[in-house]
């Protein structure tokens, strides 16, 4: 396997035209992780250049916990709010230390890498045995140089940003790029999800960046990262740590809601085989003639559709999605095809309305989605399957 060069490990760096003393530390760290994970013989199926990709992560996530840089802190500290635990997937120890080195973070570093990698596809399970031998070998070198380890000059400086200083705009502007762009932990999610057929040497540099309007938008108007968050929501996590809050807004109950609840006798969510079916709900019991004789016409060559009320948007319609939801008033719920299939409501973006989805496992209504490989595949799915929804729908969990 050819080296990791100096261009590889820099261009995941914030400043990255700077020239650092700690360069060729981490570029020798780099190449000796990928060396010793071809030489431990774990996942070798993959070509040298995601193995490498790979021992970049992973080094650029200990450059981060050596200098405090407050990447890794920000997700930490959202992940307890969220889910009351450091991170997705693995039981916390009893000597995990936020924000420290821990295995468990070591572990989830590498399957989220080799998962972007792969396409995003639910191909390598958290729990692969090669995932948790690789973490193992890293933590234990990670804490034997940790010590000694030099802080890349500055790296720690985003946590000092005064987000409300005008002065600091252009500061910002670049952090905020490269944070959604370049950045070890948003990289992976702001490539698939908004440039997925861009190859990375055609790929513009934050300085690039910061004069595209088109790329400018993307950064300040659509979330990224493992949580689906906006660029000014990481922010204010690095650099003050606070938890974006829901803006709690006060909507009258949607008038469809009502209609719905009112035909269903109380029910919010109904299913229906076909087209046909569907359509002639929609006109003869929701009342919607006006839409002449065929509503969602667009919806003609789906089947298996669920509708579902909520309070306050109205009536989510939901094709193909009907045989993997387990409710008393399903007759087209098709238990092997919901073991198979079903958790690709949270792969496939845009697949099912997320709060079609939200409410479904909820009320335990996709008892049968699993993760597709490795062992205890359901309990991976039900226990994490809101942040496999931020992670895989990204813009789609946020539409609102």
């Amino acid at each position: 396997m050819d080296n990791i060069d100096l261009y590889e490990l820099k261009r995941l760096m914030l400043n990255s035209d700077n020239d650092y003393e700690t360069d060729d530390y981490y570029l020798t760290l780099a190449n000796y992780i990928a060396n010793m994970s071809r030489e431990m013989g774990v996942f070798p199926e993959l070509p040298d250049l995601v193995i490498k990709k790979l021992s970049l992560t992973i080094v650029s996530y200990y450059q981060d916990i050596v200098a405090d840089a407050g990447i890794w802190r920000a997700f930490v500290t959202m992940c307890r709010h969220l889910y009351n635990k450091p991170v997705p997937f693995y039981k916390e120890p009893e000597d995990y230390i936020d924000y420290e080195l821990n295995g468990i973070d070591v572990s989830f570093v590498i399957w989220l890498s080799l998962e972007s990698q792969l396409g995003f596809n639910c191909i390598l399970s958290p729990y692969d045995s090669d995932i948790l031998r690789l973490s193992k070998k890293v933590t234990k070198l990670f804490r034997f140089l940790y010590d000694e380890a030099p802080a890349i000059k500055n790296f720690n400086e985003i946590r000092e940003l005064d987000l409300k200083d005008r002065e600091q705009v252009r500061i910002i502007f670049k952090v905020s790029g490269w944070l959604f762009w370049n950045s070890y932990f948003m990289r992976p999610v702001s490539k698939y999800s908004y440039e997925p057929d861009i190859d990375e040497d055609e790929e513009l540099s934050i300085e690039e960046t910061l004069r595209n309007e088109e790329r400018l938008k993307i950064t300040f108007e659509k979330p990224t990262g493992p949580l689906a968050l906006m660029i000014d929501e990481w922010l204010n996590l690095i650099v003050n740590n606070k938890v974006p809050t829901k803006k709690e807004q006060k909507r009258s109950v949607h008038k469809f809601y009502q209609k719905f609840i009112n035909v269903t006798k109380g029910e919010k969510i109904k299913f229906f085989e076909s087209y046909a079916d569907l359509n002639s709900f929609l006109i003869s019991e929701m009342g919607w003639g006006d839409c002449g004789e065929e509503c969602f016409p667009q919806l003609k060559d789906f089947e298996n559709f669920t509708i579902y009320a909520n309070r306050e948007k109205g009536i989510i319609i939901a094709p193909d999605v009907a045989q993997f939801i387990k409710h008393r008033d399903n007759p087209l719920y098709n238990k092997h095809d919901a073991i198979e299939n079903a958790y690709k409501l949270l792969l496939e973006p845009g697949r099912c309305p997320v709060d079609l989805t939200r409410y479904l496992f909820e009320n335990n209504l996709l008892p049968d989605a699993k993760y597709p490989v490795g062992e205890n595949g359901l309990e991976l799915i039900q226990d994490n399957w809101d942040f496999f929804a931020r992670l895989y729908q990204c813009q789609f969990y946020r539409e609102d």
